[in-house]
């Protein structure tokens, strides 16, 4: 039975501090994650900086974290849905399909790769033509937070909470906040300082006393339940980056030319100005003092090859700690083999492989759940259902090919289970070549028919050379 108005404003109450707190440290880890950072993020700079020293602070600021979450992000694409015992997909699939998952898959990827954390829920909804269908839609984490009776192994929630600030047409300011649970989906508002909760409404979700129909998608989940991405552990890293480039910058701006002085001469007064635009040398020039004492001479520009090697090993270190291959930072590919780039790029297709078991099982949970809804009792309790992934793995055609030649001549391998292994052709281009060798060509079906005597040896002959 869903809660009342007044139990809703509670229950909203007693989980919005750790929503609220969660939310603010989401949103420091996204800062990192979009390169949009506060001046304390920034690199330091000396005291009562010029607005030139200002300037160049900002060029320094470079997305490295984002590049390691799209790095793995570009090698993880859900395909299809299938059942063990099937070559074609299940029919949950459709949901993926209507729900335009293709699309929106890798939103939800990214936002577990960065913040640790994302999830999707699931509820009754209808195509424009009225089927029902359910509908699924992705949150952040750094606007839903969901709460588990154990964090590290339940696979579904006991109640979540997802928060929207909202602005009127008076400019006040408030959150919309939506609670799920078992039963329905409250929606609850807030005042700007939470000290004020006013319930609105609810709508049942079809899951009526089942499950919470939250799925959360996790990046490194560990035995205490904790899941974080691949900012947060990185930041100092690229702390150190970004201060290096401004060094760099800062170096390069002011100490990259030769410093010419004149040291001992002393210029009257009424003739400075004159004497000073002398001063302007040219090639051609030649600087002559009568004072013996006068010195002239040179300060040399700085090098910058030093802070150069520092960036660029903070920068290895870097790649070290997030499997990132260095080619993808430094650009430091030259001619590489197919072999060499397998193997330089072995680490981030390790950690793309266990990143694809933990979101491969949430695609599952969330298309078993799906089923359900739609009255699929088979397609809800069918767990040995897997999705499948695109092949992104660098790799030459000519060497797959090879491979899968020899896995159907010397192994024996059907040729039509191997089709999807071949890299760049999709589950529809699958779909397709299967139907076509079921249909057959000209060739076959008249040596079927003439097998079955429906066609006389005399005009099979007169086909085949037509063939």
């Amino acid at each position: 039975m869903p809660l009342s108005a007044s139990a809703a404003e509670e229950r909203v109450e007693s989980l919005f501090e750790d929503w609220r707190q969660n939310r603010e440290h989401m949103a420091l880890v996204n800062r990192w994650y979009r390169n949009t950072l506060n001046d304390e993020d920034k690199p330091s700079m000396p005291r009562s900086p010029t607005p030139e020293f200002k300037e160049l602070r900002d060029r320094s600021i470079t997305g490295w974290l984002k590049l390691a979450v799209t790095v793995v992000a570009q090698a993880m694409y859900v395909e299809g849905y299938r059942s063990a015992d099937q070559s074609s997909n299940a029919a949950p699939w459709t949901v993926w399909q209507a729900n335009r998952m293709d699309k929106r898959q890798n939103a939800l990827h990214r936002g577990a790769l960065s913040l640790g954390n994302a999830y999707a829920s699931i509820m009754p909804g209808r195509l424009y033509d009225g089927t029902a269908l359910p509908l699924v839609k992705g949150h952040s984490a750094k606007a839903m937070l969901a709460w588990y009776e154990d964090l590290a192994t339940d696979e579904w929630p006991l109640e979540a909470l997802r928060g929207d600030p909202i602005r009127g047409a008076d400019g006040s300011e408030w959150w919309r906040m939506q609670l799920w649970d078992s039963e329905a989906v409250y929606t609850v508002d807030v005042s700007a300082l939470g000290d004020d909760f006013t319930y609105i409404t609810h709508e049942l979700h079809g899951g009526e006393g089942e499950v919470c129909p939250i799925v959360r998608y996790t990046n490194d989940l560990d035995l205490d339940g904790v899941s974080v991405g691949e900012v947060e552990p990185n930041i100092d890293i690229v702390s150190r980056i970004n201060q290096d480039t401004f060094d760099r910058l800062v170096v390069q701006r002011f100490q990259a030319w030769v410093v010419r002085y004149i040291a001992g001469m002393s210029l009257p007064e009424a003739q400075e100005e004159q004497a000073l635009a002398k001063l302007k040398l040219s090639v051609e020039d030649i600087l002559i003092a009568e004072d013996a004492d006068t010195k002239f001479g040179t300060l040399p520009q700085a090098q910058l090859d030093g802070l150069i090697r520092a960036r660029d090993a903070d920068i290895r270190d870097f790649a070290v700690v997030t499997q990132t291959p260095p080619h993808d930072l430094l650009g430091a590919m030259v001619n590489l083999s197919a072999d060499a780039l397998a193997a330089a790029e072995a680490g981030k297709m390790r950690k793309v492989a266990e990143r694809q078991h933990s979101f491969g099982e949430s695609h599952e949970q969330l298309l078993r759940y799906s089923a359900w809804l739609m009255g699929d009792d088979e397609a809800a309790a069918d767990f040995g259902a897997q999705v499948v992934w695109a092949d992104t793995e660098s790799r030459s055609l000519a060497q797959v090919a090879d491979a899968l030649g020899k896995m159907v001549t010397m192994l024996g391998v059907p040729p039509q289970v191997l089709w999807d292994r071949i890299p760049g052709v999709t589950q529809q281009d699958v779909e397709h070549w299967k139907a076509e060798a079921e249909r057959g060509g000209s060739l076959e079906s008249l040596l079927a028919e003439l097998a079955s005597g429906q066609v006389s040896p005399e005009v099979a002959a007169g086909g085949a050379a037509a063939v």
